[in-house]
């Protein structure tokens, strides 16, 4: 009796028949196909290695990962120290990645930066301070996210290192 059930279930879920009671249609999710892009931002966002050096002001930071989507840079290229990183999200939904924000931050606040609107997300540790920020700004069905993240003191503020970064690729963008 269990699998004749079962198999009804399974033909019913597979029918294209939706004029029956109860039964509604969705629209598909929004595809990349159909999405709005915002501007073109070229690799790294536009920013040189030697900026994000003299912002940061770490010494020893090693480019360790650049394609079309992103850029990071590690100290000495390992993963025990500071870490920065740019990244583009094309036709991804920047609300999902502000509640990942608000579900693992200290506080997550709208900005707005050359007038664009998204987040700034920042992770206060309690012996350094704020020694976490990431920037999301939205362009259309796209967005961008400088994270910058210390490891130890002394460090520039890490929202300042942020929010500039993220003034120069919208600078940069095409």
């Amino acid at each position: 009796m269990a699998i004749g059930a079962a198999i009804v279930a399974l033909v019913a879920a597979c029918s294209n028949d939706s004029s029956g009671p109860g039964n509604t249609t969705s629209s598909p999710a929004p595809t990349q196909q159909n999405a709005t892009h915002g501007p073109f931002f070229p690799e790294c966002g536009g920013v040189s290695d030697q900026t994000v050096t003299q912002l940061t002001e770490a010494v020893g930071l090693v480019n360790t990962a650049r394609n079309s989507a992103g850029c990071q840079w590690l100290q000495n290229g390992g993963i025990m120290g500071p870490h920065f990183s740019f990244t583009w999200y094309r036709g991804s939904p920047i609300g999902r990645e502000r509640k990942t924000e608000e579900l693992s931050r200290t506080s997550v606040e709208d900005i707005n930066i050359e007038g664009h609107s998204g987040f700034i997300a920042v992770q206060t540790d309690p012996t350094m301070g704020d020694s976490l920020c990431e920037v999301g700004i939205q362009f259309d069905d796209d967005f961008i996210e400088w994270s910058i993240s210390f490891n130890e003191k002394p460090f520039p503020s890490a929202c300042d290192v942020a929010k500039e970064l993220t003034r120069q690729t919208i600078r940069n963008s095409k």
